[in-house]
């Protein structure tokens, strides 16, 4: 698989002026709030005041610990993360309340509509493995690009999921489970089922790329997750947060 190198055009962006080779936050940074795109705050803030309102009480706890991190780049990739996470909400809250209005006809176009997000999100994926090393998980050397090729086959709907999903297994057999460490197994686990459905992620289908970032943080730059996840959202990043109409 080729990998692809471009410029990130978030708006979450800090000047490296402020910021340590630890990625600490410097106190001179300003930023756009990514949810809003409309007041400056620190970096260490994630989102502004007044998006935080916004959160309920379980949320603001999240962003609470977000920001005990007080590392510049961790913050940027989960909070980007989480703002992509929010965009596939959208339709998805949409498509239960259809449902439970028994409006199928509307609830199969909001489902349509994720089935083509998810479909970005998996080529997405295949780029940020591209820069991963994935060859500890086996006890000797795979060859990963017919896996590769299969799965972006699979997102451009070239083959179905019965038949991807007979390549991954075979592909999953082959890893060393019992030998690796948690964070291997969190890793493995990403390498064969980045591309599932809900019947297989279960809740992480909807906090996709938040619980990614965690997974292979430790096997990537957080730098290089968040450029890449900029570049295939673009969109997203450019318009703030939609709230969802509970």
């Amino acid at each position: 698989m080729q990998s692809q190198h471009s410029s990130c055009s978030c708006a979450f962006v800090r000047s490296a002026s402020y910021v340590s080779e630890a990625g600490i936050v410097g106190s001179k940074v300003k930023i756009l709030c990514p949810y809003c795109l409309q007041r400056e705050i620190d970096p260490a803030q994630a989102i502004c005041a007044v998006c935080y309102a916004k959160e309920d009480g379980l949320e603001q706890n999240h962003w609470n610990r977000l920001r005990e991190r007080n590392n510049a780049d961790e913050i940027q990739m989960y909070t980007l993360a989480q703002k992509v996470d929010e965009a596939f909400q959208v339709p998805e809250y949409e498509a239960y309340v259809c449902r439970e209005k028994h409006d199928i006809g509307r609830a199969e176009a909001f489902e349509r509509e994720m089935d083509a997000f998810h479909r970005r999100r998996i080529l997405c994926m295949l780029e940020i493995f591209s820069h991963i090393d994935c060859s500890v998980l086996f006890h000797r050397h795979i060859e990963l690009e017919h896996y590769w090729k299969s799965v972006q086959d699979y997102a451009n709907r070239r083959i179905t999921a019965g038949q991807l999903g007979e390549i991954s297994g075979g592909l999953r057999s082959q890893i060393m489970w019992k030998s690796l460490s948690s964070q291997q197994i969190d890793l493995g686990a990403e390498l064969v089922s980045f591309w599932r459905g809900e019947d297989v992620l279960d809740w992480s289908y909807s906090q996709y790329f938040e619980i990614t970032a965690g997974n292979l943080k430790p096997f990537i730059a957080m730098t290089l997750f968040t450029e890449i996840l900029c570049r295939h959202f673009s969109d997203v990043m450019s318009e703030p947060v939609k709230r969802l109409n509970k």
